[in-house]
């Protein structure tokens, strides 16, 4: 205990000193990441003495029972308590309300970076001071583990114990975490603990998977199936771009042997397949026919390896083979070596391999190559084979990126072992979780994570919440804050008009199926189509289940199925949290509410004729199955069809929602949101406030996001479309001069227009929120140039995603050329198109600049602490990725930031963007001076009373601290209220609030001062805002 106190400098020298060190060793404690300090009352007095005197074995045993002194004494002013209290308090550690949680000070404000080839760590370095000025306490890290090459998010992983050598490696981590902490950053880091890049040849532990199976040593890193119907126990992996035979007879296909390793490979392009060691006999012992004359020690090596590989084939003791992997690294060894010292040999193996890999136009030459692929522990096969015969979890639909099981103990502390040691080094200070819900046990993972990092660390999970849902209880401290974006979003949708809204949308594009309707026809479709080959395993689960027991033997596979699909299809939230166990009594009520109303809404509508088999999936989902004696499904079955299920209907929700639905249902565009639900259409202000204060009650450190690089489409691009719902006569009228501009050029397939109205009507709004700052007033022909480019790329995702008229696996060339063709005539320098539309684009660009201000003083002072992505303290009218990750022009913001001025003369300049920087620093510099009020303080909505009470938002913050109370109030649904395109307040004049009798209150962006009531008129005046600070 010396040595460790005089190594953190609490005592001189590291003899134990003559008396007992307390207050040192409560200092030490307090530098722990702990949440709690845990001391004996014998230390607190000094006491010295055993505490546990040993004492005879029968009756009560000889404890000591009293200390010597009383505890009045002990907790005395200036006594053992307070010297403890002071200690801590030295290390700025101390009682901490129950609201904040965690064992250090949470995050003020966070800055996203996205981390690729094109921005490293050495650029993250330069721009720390301008964060650090901008009022960020924590940079939050995309991934930086090893990466595949030229990766532009690094999700896809290949290496955990690496840090990705594009971005820096590990030294240029070091170099930023110390540049960091000179300037009191920290670090948030993105982890991504529920799948792997594979494929191509970078990821070791997937290149031992295919070279041994189940035998390798990570066989079971990843979620394979090796019993899956039709696999034959071999991995099906669907990375070929042709049919197998003619890959294969075409000559993509080809045996390389690796001098270096002494191995062997069959190579497609820049994917892998490595032949399994104890097939290598089959390829050597051609080697050794066609030697010539050969040194006979070497030719003697080369059958001594071929004999042993070809013994270890023929071994079939379990244990004997599961050593064979480690084995055969050294029998390569020994190959390569005498490859390296035999010019013939070599030679030899370049003869064989060239016969091997067949001659193109000879089909019967590839037989031997064919004859050893299929003697694998893969299956090779054409990419569109995945979605029905691909026995791997991935990540949705993405064949690259395969599921690991982080549930199993090593594969956990194996994945994370550099994110481990950089939290012990201190240069990793929060996590977030990716993707949770993909995990098989997303609470105890939570819990096995804080148990790792250590109690109260901060983590938060990246958890979409279906409106009324609500976080379960984890470890966590929140959400990344999808639900806020949306909450935050939804207040400035005007809802009274909303059937307005909908009756222009049907008129205009004769899409009038219930939005309801159509989630669930697109989930249906998305099961069916790209996850068929998860559906199969989950009705064969089922099945399973059903046949072991002759009261349920007779449901079909069919009436399984379609079961499936129904209550799929109809399950309200991404997935449900079943206990890893059948005891009905651990399934959480919401849970059972979750299954039994999925169940019931798919009886309802089904059509078939025996409606219990949903009620027996149900039963399955619940643990209502009795699994005990003879004639009884197997537990363990059960359990992986729950398992299954549950991580099923998450990527489900997502690719019907998000990839799918977001692109086709086009009503109000700017509701199309990750985490959003258009059926909602916005929520009211009382509604809003609801969800604030629950937010300060149980998650008060969960982030505040309004972009990310997964968003649809900029914040400010959102708030813009969002001000359409206010304004269904002017849209309208903006909708007939697009057709008759737009009409002239458009093409017609199969006598129908390209594009058909419902894309028209989305593009049409996607142009309207992306409109460049610098095309409202004139054109610019090289902005026109490049909003061009940017619109067509947006539109040639939306459609594949959309899966209308065309789709990532069946492009519709013909259609996408019709809407390229029509912006190059709509977006061009002088068109009609421009100029007529300018007027209704420079309306909404002031209407979202109004909204985009008072959004970013919500993000920045309600419960939670605000999340600014990359590049969006300036205005943000991006589209969807990649256009979402275009470079961002750092030294323009430092300048912006560093010309100082007060900010409501900034108003009148709003599109350079330095308003809303300068609105979002002036909050986090009062963040950063009050951390602890943000944390702790409670939320109370506020009435504001007067003809425009309806379209205001406020609040009051406050904590039991003398900080200070906070009321804030913005403007919403502003559009009657502003007839050009200034800003005064004018139209809240008679709207007022009561601040309090006698009560004093401070502008901390203005500088005005209020006392009492105040008029809105006047507290808008300057800004459309008012950020207000009780004076003490």
């Amino acid at each position: 205990l010396s040595e460790a106190l005089a190594g953190q400098q609490l005592i001189v020298g590291a003899e134990p000193p003559d008396v007992a060190p307390f207050e040192a060793a409560a200092r030490y404690l307090a530098r722990a990441p702990s949440m709690l300090t845990a001391v004996q009352y014998e230390d607190v007095v000094s006491e010295l003495s055993q505490a546990n005197v040993p004492g005879s074995t029968e009756g009560y045993p000889n404890w000591r029972r009293k200390l010597d002194r009383d505890l009045n004494a002990i907790a005395a002013p200036g006594g053992p308590l307070a010297k403890l209290a002071a200690s801590l308090s030295a290390e700025d550690r101390g009682p901490r309300s129950g609201a904040a949680r965690l064992a250090t000070a949470p995050p003020r404000a966070t800055y996203r970076l996205q981390f690729h080839k094109d921005f490293t760590f050495a650029d993250a370095e330069r721009i720390v001071p301008y964060l650090a000025k901008l009022g960020i306490s924590h940079v939050y890290a995309s991934p930086l583990q090893k990466a595949r090459p030229g990766s532009t998010h690094g999700y896809d992983i290949v290496d955990h114990g690496a840090i990705n050598p594009e971005l820096g490696g590990e030294a240029g981590f070091v170099r930023l975490s110390d540049a960091l902490r000179a300037h009191g950053l920290k670090l948030l880091l993105d982890i991504v603990p529920n799948h792997m890049g594979v494929g191509g040849a970078d990821n070791p532990w997937w290149l031992s998977v295919l070279e041994w199976g189940a035998l390798s040593p990570f066989g079971h890193a990843f979620d394979i199936d090796w019993e899956r119907l039709g696999a034959n126990r071999n991995l099906v992996i669907p990375f070929l771009g042709e049919r197998y035979g003619e890959a294969l007879e075409n000559g993509n296909l080809e045996l390389k042997f690796d001098a270096e390793a002494g191995a062997f490979s069959v190579w497609h392009y820049e994917h892998q397949f490595p032949i399994r060691p104890l097939n290598y006999p089959t390829i050597l012992n051609r080697v050794l026919a066609a030697l010539g004359d050969v040194d006979e020690e070497a030719q003697g090596e080369l059958l001594a390896i071929s004999e042993r590989l070809r013994a270890m084939g023929a071994e079939t003791d379990p244990k004997r083979r599961h050593a064979f992997p480690e084995e055969a690294e050294g029998l390569k060894r020994r190959l390569a070596a005498v490859c390296a010292v035999s010019p013939e040999i070599r030679a030899a193996v370049d003869r064989s391999l060239k016969l091997l890999n067949g001659f193109k136009g000879r089909p019967d030459s590839f037989g031997p190559l064919h004859r050893l692929l299929e003697s694998q522990a893969y299956r090779l096969a054409h990419w569109r084979v995945a979605s029905s015969d691909i026995n791997y979890r991935r990540f949705f639909d993405v064949n690259s990126l395969a599921g690991l099981r982080v549930e199993l103990n090593d594969i956990f502390h194996r994945s994370h072992e550099t994110v481990f040691r950089h939290v012990r080094e201190g240069r990793i200070d929060g996590l977030r979780i990716d993707h949770i819900d993909g995990l098989a046990d997303p609470q105890g993972y939570a819990r096995a994570l804080q148990a790792a990092v250590g109690p109260g660390f901060y983590v938060v999970v990246e958890k979409i919440l279906e409106p009324g849902e609500k976080l379960r209880p984890w470890p966590v401290a929140g959400t990344t804050g999808y639900d806020v974006l949306n909450h935050l979003d939804g207040i400035l949708v005007d809802q009274g008009k909303r059937g307005k809204i909908k009756r222009l949308y049907e008129w205009a594009t004769g899409y009038d199926e219930p939005y309801g309707f159509q989630l669930r026809a697109a989930k249906a479709e998305i099961l069916e189509i790209s996850f068929a080959s998860e559906l199969e395993v989950l009705t064969s689960d089922l099945k399973e289940i059903a046949d072991a027991d002759r009261r349920t033997r007779d449901f079909s596979v069919n009436a399984i199925r379609r079961a499936l699909i129904e209550i799929i299809a109809r399950f309200p939230t991404y997935r449900s949290y079943l206990p890893p166990d059948l005891d009905e009594s651990d399934v959480e009520a919401e849970d059972i509410r979750l299954i039994e109303g999925a169940v019931a809404k798919a009886k309802r509508w089904s059509a078939l004729p025996d409606r219990s088999v949903h009620d027996f999936a149900a039963a399955a989902l619940i643990g209502r199955i009795e699994t005990a004696g003879p004639g009884r499904p197997d537990p363990s079955v059960i359990l992986r069809f729950r398992r299954r299920f549950q991580q099923l209907t998450g990527p489900v929700m997502a690719k019907s929602l998000e990839d799918t639905l977001f692109y086709r249902y086009a009503m109000l565009l700017g509701l199309n949101e990750v985490g959003g639900d258009p059926g909602e259409y916005g929520l009211d202000a009382e509604h809003f406030h609801g969800l604030q204060a629950a937010r300060a009650r149980d998650w008060p450190n969960a982030m505040i996001t309004t972009a990310t690089h997964d968003t649809k489409r900029g914040e400010d691009a959102r708030t813009r479309l969002l001000a359409l719902s206010e304004l269904p006569e002017e849209w309208a009228r903006a909708w007939d001069l697009w057709r008759t501009v737009a009409g002239p050029h458009l093409a017609s397939i199969d006598d129908e227009p390209a594009p058909d109205a419902n894309d028209q009507w989305m593009f049409f709004q996607a142009i309207l929120g992306a409109w460049p700052l610098e095309l409202l007033d004139a054109d610019a022909p090289d902005a026109i140039e490049d909003f061009r480019k940017r619109l067509t790329a947006y539109s040639e995702k939306a459609m594949r995603e959309g899966k209308r008229r065309s789709s990532w696996v069946n492009v519709d060339a013909a259609y996408e050329g019709a809407v390229a063709k029509l912006f190059e005539a709509l977006i061009a320098p002088g068109s009609a198109f421009l100029a007529q539309l300018r007027p209704f684009a420079r309306r909404l660009a002031h209407l979202g600049m109004i909204a985009g201000l008072g959004r970013t003083v919500l993000k920045c002072t309600l419960p939670g602490l605000p999340d600014v992505y990359q590049g969006t303290e300036f205005w943000d009218f991006s589209f969807v990725d990649p256009d979402n990750r275009r470079p961002v022009d750092y030294p323009a913001l430092e300048r912006a930031l560093s010309d100082e001025g007060a900010v409501p003369g900034l108003l009148s300049r709003w599109p350079d963007g330095r308003v809303k920087q300068a609105t979002l620093a002036r909050l986090l510099a009062d963040r950063a001076a009050r951390p602890a009020f943000y944390a702790e303080a409670d939320y109370r909505a506020i009435e504001a009373a007067g003809p425009r009470a309806e379209n205001v938002i406020a609040y009051l913050r406050s904590d039991a601290s003398t900080e200070g109370d906070l009321f804030v109030a913005v403007p919403r649904l502003v559009a009657g209220l502003v007839t050009d395109e200034t800003w005064s307040g004018a139209g809240f004049a008679g709207t007022t609030v009561d601040l309090g009798a006698g009560i004093r209150w401070h502008d901390i962006v203005t500088g005005a001062d209020y006392e009492g009531s105040a008029d809105f008129g006047a507290l808008f005046s300057a800004l459309p805002y008012a950020v207000l600070r009780r004076r003490t």
